[in-house]
């Protein structure tokens, strides 16, 4: 099967001239991107980097970004993107677990970095984008200018290991997922054909490249194409609209919350009126928001779901198919959808229970965790810990993280449904419903509120708003406001960063 790498080169040989990336003022003809990767690529071997060697790349959204992870693939090496948000340990963390030998940042990024190998036994080599770098690390743009294309093809099988993602705010201890040529291959060929990509599209990356849904539908599926992608290294609804009236922007990604911020956003249809398709991927998009985002903007609004260990995406709204509000969609192509209760048998459509998937774009294991392995895939079955349920048309709806689910005296309450109705109140901004512990009923219902700006409330009003709405065991016992509320790159609210801190809490309280 043809790999990500061979595709590249096959664009770059079809649109030598075409343009492959955005970069404010700044673009590049496929024929020069291909001509950097394979330039880095040699420039890595030098740096003693062979197939099969982990190469940690933490970039934000820059052309850089795209030649180096395709530089690593195209000796045969394994990227490892690290989220550039990340403090000291977690950077430690990824380091070490998946034994990187070279990683590749941005100068602005030294401080975190540098903190996190001062502790570190083996370190990696470091590569720096960027002016007056650390001694002993290398610069990245001489290493590509210095070095000679790489002229021998690098053999590489299906089954070779391409990219470890790793996963976030689902375990205490982020899992490597890892993820073969042939899948990443499958993911980016499934998109296209998917989403009616073409050359001629111009896609906006303003979710981040180092998420999988930023590597893989965003920059490889267009690449596959040879389209054009803008790329964002910042994130605002100004600069997202700027680029569509600049670019002509056809397709865009996005987190739930930047619909938010686009609906919201003053803005004229003659400078939108490109767009075509947008995505929503990372959590559950408000019906209202789609409403009105569809009303400034001449796009549709495909909701999506997936995870790191997919590929990631599992279903979505069809461009070709009606779609369900409050439903993430149908199964993509090649996805097997099943609904299993907790003896592992499959239920009847309507019927809530664990999403089990099935796809030859799924991880191959967890990176050096084969117990945690085991416990996620099943007979080529991976099992989400999400619940949700398939209606009569066979679309996909999601209900809640199994982990997320809060058992009170005996009830099983689903957080969603009480984040929902305080969403309704005037004042509340966003929410996050989680269980905390409690000595009578086991669990207790606890919200954590971000007002919107200017407004103001109360607990008692809130819990006068929900008495009126919700059951009185599902009514939140503790209401605790916020400034903003912890998420993953893609806007999905990380509810075991909330659960931890409220342990810290109790661990800190006397008794």
């Amino acid at each position: 099967m043809p790999t990500l790498v061979s595709y590249l080169n096959k664009t770059a040989e079809q649109y030598t001239d075409h343009i492959a990336i955005v970069f404010n003022e700044t673009k590049i003809e496929y024929g020069r991107l291909y001509e950097a990767v394979k330039r880095l690529a040699k420039g890595l071997q030098n740096l003693g980097i062979e197939k099969g060697d982990r190469v940690a790349l933490m970039l934000p959204n820059v052309p850089h970004f795209c030649i180096v992870y395709y530089g690593i693939l195209e000796i045969g090496a394994v990227v490892v993107p690290i989220n550039i948000m990340f403090e000291p340990d977690e950077i430690k963390h990824h380091l070490i677990d998946s034994g990187a030998k070279v990683l590749i940042s941005w100068i602005g990024f030294q401080t975190q970095i540098l903190s996190a190998l001062e502790s570190m036994e083996s370190k990696p080599k470091l590569v720096f984008l960027g002016n007056n770098i650390p001694k002993d690390s290398i610069a990245l743009t001489q290493l590509i200018a210095q070095s000679q294309p790489l002229q021998h093809q690098i053999e590489i099988s299906d089954d070779d290991l391409a990219v470890i993602n790793y996963t976030s705010g689902i375990s205490d201890a982020p899992l490597g997922a890892e993820l073969t040529h042939a899948a990443l291959a499958n993911n980016v060929i499934t998109y296209r054909e998917m989403f009616r990509i073409s050359k001629n599209e111009n896609i906006i990356a303003a979710l981040p490249l180092f998420h999988p849904l930023g590597h893989t539908m965003l920059m490889g599926a267009s690449f596959v194409a040879g389209a054009s992608i803008s790329l964002l290294p910042k994130y605002s609804p100004d600069i997202v609209v700027q680029t569509i009236k600049e670019n002509n922007t056809s397709f865009f990604a996005a987190a739930p919350s930047m619909f938010k911020d686009l609906a919201d956003y003053d803005v004229s249809q003659d400078d939108v009126n490109s767009l075509k398709f947008c995505i929503s991927y990372g959590g559950k998009l408000d019906p209202q928001v789609i409403e009105d985002f569809e009303k400034k903007y001449p796009a549709t609004i495909l909701e999506a779901y997936g995870l790191s260990e997919a590929g990631p995406l599992v279903a979505c709204n069809r461009v070709d198919r009606d779609r369900k509000f409050g439903s993430v969609g149908l199964p993509i192509i090649g996805v097997e959808i099943e609904i299993r209760n907790n003896e592992g048998i499959e239920v009847r459509q309507t019927e809530s229970g664990e999403i089990w998937v099935k796809g030859p774009g799924l991880m191959k294991q967890y990176y050096n965790k084969p117990q945690e392995t085991t416990k996620k895939l099943v007979n080529d079955w991976l099992f989400t810990g999400d619940i949700g349920y398939l209606d009569e048309d066979y679309y996909l709806h999601i209900q809640q993280r199994k982990e997320d689910i809060i058992v009170k005296g005996g009830f099983h309450i689903f957080p969603e449904e009480i984040e929902k109705i305080l969403l309704e109140h005037t004042s509340v901004y966003e929410t996050a419903v989680i269980g905390v512990p409690d000595k009578i009923q086991g669990s207790e219902v606890k919200a954590f509120v971000v007002l919107k700006e200017s407004l103001s409330c109360t607990s008692e009003e809130l819990d006068t708003f929900c008495r009126n709405r919700l059951p009185v065991y599902k009514i939140p016992k503790h209401f605790e406001f916020s400034k903003e509320i912890p998420k993953s790159p893609t806007g999905r609210v990380l509810k075991r960063v909330l659960r931890m801190r409220e342990q810290e809490k109790n661990r800190s309280t006397p008794n």
